[in-house]
């Protein structure tokens, strides 16, 4: 579509041009006029000047043939012309001086004129003061014979001289200056009367074809027109057009089947005749979108929820806008105003929030399935792991016995970690994984994994060297977290590591960073495999996962954990077959104050504990009759309750600890904490026994009112832990 210029767009510009040229030169002939008016009328003062030092010398010259005619006549009479230069001489001077201030006179001149001037007339004035002493005539004569005023007079006529000689050359030359600035005034106006006529016979010829020009745009306006009226009969929306009163001058015929008015009977109707709008929740009345732009002057749309009443009274929920029309000048002379049937989006808007609370719902569907499986699996987990922990820690196990335990914990254990993995995963997708941050010495935390770990090691026969050499090496970390990630990268590299290899692991400072390197002799890395490694269930090649198993999740958790503490981890291999090390890096932070003193331990490692009185809520058979015996064991005395009702009851009874499951027949386990709390004001320690692992089940157990929480399958070390905290506080 070619676009139409307005005709006379570009003649309003030369013309402006013109006349700013005009103008400019009229202001430059009349600033430069102004200047050499400023020449001319100093030159003026400089010839003022040489007239006043020429009247000046001439009285000098007065005085001095006043005084030699009273001396050469004897007569007082011829004293006159000297009575008469001393009294014009002050005026004469003051006026040298005001020239001199004015900048007309240089002051230096006539001071030294005044100064010459005062010395003649003293010379003058002490001859007449002789020649009417003592000495008389005689004396007067003799100091006129001695040529002092005749150097004092030549002296005077010198000093005028120069000073006229210096202000008649300044005045050529502000005349000269006045000669050239006359002349670029007269070559100024002239050169802009030929300029202005050279613009205005090419502006004739401008103005002819301009006028051309704008008979074929309105040819040009007129096609347009005619396939702007095409274009907007054939959208696929109601279009409106309407002029500057709101009364319609065109519509569609999409506009006609929503409205139900007839293009014939429409135009020239006012639009809110045509187009009746309300709210549909409401029922009020809606604004006429032409009405609001001719109102506001800008685009403007509907609210949501707004229905067209058609001209048979039936109703469409629509979606529109209305923007205005503009003349170049600015001045809104119609609304264009398009609108569509909004009953297909609202469907659509309804299936997507149906679709989306089914998604949602499925969601918390598959979160209680989770926790729901994950308490299914974890439960009959504990007291086989608990059995087996105590049996690994009993000296007098048959040997046969004795190899084959940890065999058995390590399987729980892993089984257990895939359960705790998989959890950790929704909650990382979820962004619901929390940290609790504390300053914690990460040589500790790694020495305490690997102590952990070694039977593990052992069991495979891989030698695992420690060179901790960092200098600092606390850090602020969740302890917890951080030991998982060491165990995954542990656990990952004796796992690909083959019977009799080694895994070395070193630390060192690095910026403020604490490095810690675990590498290890076994399959090592492609490139290709570095690339994924750290991505959830990938472990390299298809062969890597028949031969090892697992489901991949390790190393992702341990990135996401290490990261989320401000750390990084990192992989790196010379190449397959030739190991790996992986580089854990963590800020460090300042060691805290104080070095608590070591207690004593058993053989299990754990500190010994005085006896405690412990209610233990577990409706597991299994599980419950394990920890009560284990807990006996450790000399402690239990109380077994399986459901809310007989543990409120055995609660009647002085206790020290309890230890409570969550999932209970009667109830929860927070139920149970709750009502022990408000109606029996129990305000001993309360450790949850959960297989639901997931976040918010943990923050619900600490909100009724557990002090900690321990999930199943309970590590029996930790519970130990624990109770060795409690008995201390106590």
């Amino acid at each position: 579509m070619t676009a139409i210029r307005p005709p006379r767009s570009g003649l309003k510009r030369l013309f402006l041009a013109m006349a700013l040229l005009l103008v400019a030169t009229m202001a430059g002939t009349f600033v430069i006029g102004e200047r050499a008016r400023d020449y001319n009328l100093k030159a003026y003062s400089y010839h003022q000047a040489v007239d006043a030092l020429q009247e000046t010398l001439s009285t000098y010259k007065d005085a001095e043939t006043g005084q030699r005619g009273y001396l050469l006549a004897q007569n007082e009479t011829y004293l006159a012309p000297y009575t008469r230069a001393v009294h014009r001489l002050p005026a004469q001077l003051a006026d040298l001086d005001a020239r001199a201030s004015a900048g007309i006179l240089n002051k230096s001149d006539v001071d030294q004129l005044r100064s010459l001037g005062e010395q003649k007339m003293a010379e003058l004035q002490l001859t007449i003061d002789l020649a009417h002493g003592p000495g008389g005539f005689p004396a007067a004569i003799t100091v006129v014979k001695s040529n002092l005023g005749m150097e004092k007079m030549d002296a005077i006529r010198d000093q005028v001289h120069t000073m006229v000689a210096q202000k008649e050359q300044q005045a050529i030359d502000l005349a000269h200056i006045w000669t050239i600035l006359s002349n670029i005034c007269t070559l100024a106006f002239a050169g802009t009367a030929l300029v202005n006529l050279l613009f205005l016979v090419w502006a004739f010829g401008r103005i002819r074809r301009e006028v051309s020009e704008r008979e074929q745009a309105f040819e040009q306006l007129a096609h347009q027109q005619q396939l702007t009226a095409v274009t907007l009969a054939s959208i696929g929306d109601g279009v409106i057009v309407t002029d500057g009163q709101g009364r319609i001058t065109f519509l569609n015929q999409i506009a006609v089947n929503l409205t139900g008015w007839s293009a014939a009977d429409a135009v020239g109707q006012n639009c809110s005749t045509v187009f009746k709008i309300l709210n549909e929740t409401t029922r009020k009345p809606v604004e006429n979108p032409v009405e609001k732009v001719l109102r506001s002057g800008v685009t403007v749309g509907l609210a949501n929820h707004t229905v067209l009443i058609r001209r048979d009274g039936s109703e469409i929920p629509i979606d529109d806008s209305g923007a205005p029309i503009r003349a170049p000048g600015g001045t809104i002379y119609g609304v264009v105003m398009v609108f569509r049937d909004f009953t297909g989006r609202r469907k659509f808007e309804e299936n997507l929030r149906i679709a989306k609370e089914e998604a949602e719902a499925a969601n918390i569907a598959k979160d209680n399935f989770l926790a729901v499986l994950s308490h299914e699996l974890r439960t009959p987990l504990t007291p086989v792991l608990v059995t087996l922990t105590a049996w690994e820690q009993n000296a007098t196990l048959p040997g046969e016995l004795r190899e084959d335990v940890p065999t058995l914990r390590r399987c729980i254990e892993l089984e257990a970690r895939l359960i705790d993995d998989l959890l950790d995963l929704t909650r990382i997708i979820r962004g619901k994984l929390a940290l609790n941050f504390e300053v914690a010495d990460v040589h500790s935390l790694l020495q305490a994994v690997a102590s952990m770990y070694r039977s593990d090691l052992d069991a495979k026969s891989i030698r695992l060297s420690m060179s901790l050499g960092a200098e600092v090496h606390h850090a602020t970390v969740d302890t917890g977290r951080m030991q998982q990630v060491f165990w995954n990268i542990l656990k990952n590299a004796a796992k690909f590591t083959p019977t009799g290899g080694n895994i070395e692991v070193t630390s060192g400072n690095v910026d403020h960073q604490l490095q810690i390197h675990f590498t290890d002799s076994g399959v090592g890395m492609s490139p290709e495999t570095m690339n994924r490694i750290f991505q959830p269930f990938e472990q390299g090649s298809a062969e890597l996962v028949r031969r090892y198993g697992g489901l991949g999740l390790g190393l992702s958790l341990s990135k996401t954990f290490i990261e989320a503490q401000g750390g990084s981890i990192a992989a790196s291999s010379p190449g397959p077959g030739k190991g790996a090390t992986f580089t854990v890096s963590i800020p460090t932070t300042d060691a805290p104050l104080g070095d608590p003193k070591p207690k004593k331990r058993d053989r299990s490692g754990i500190e010994s504990a005085r006896p405690l009185r412990i209610l233990l809520v577990e409706d597991h058979e299994d599980t419950a009759h394990v920890l009560r015996r284990l807990l006996e064991r450790l000399g402690h005395h239990v109380e077994l309750a399986d459901s809310v009702a007989s543990a409120i009851k055995a609660a009647r009874k002085p206790f020290d600890l309890l230890l409570s499951d969550i999932g209970l027949p009667d109830g929860t386990g927070n139920d149970l904490i709750r009502e022990l709390r408000e109606t029996q004001h129990l305000s001993v320690p309360a450790v949850a026994l959960t297989g639901f692992g997931m976040e918010e089940d943990i923050a619900r157990s600490r909100e009724a009112g557990f002090t900690d929480y321990l999930t199943k399958p309970v590590n029996f070390q930790r519970l130990q832990i624990m109770i060795q905290k409690i008995a201390d506080a106590r």
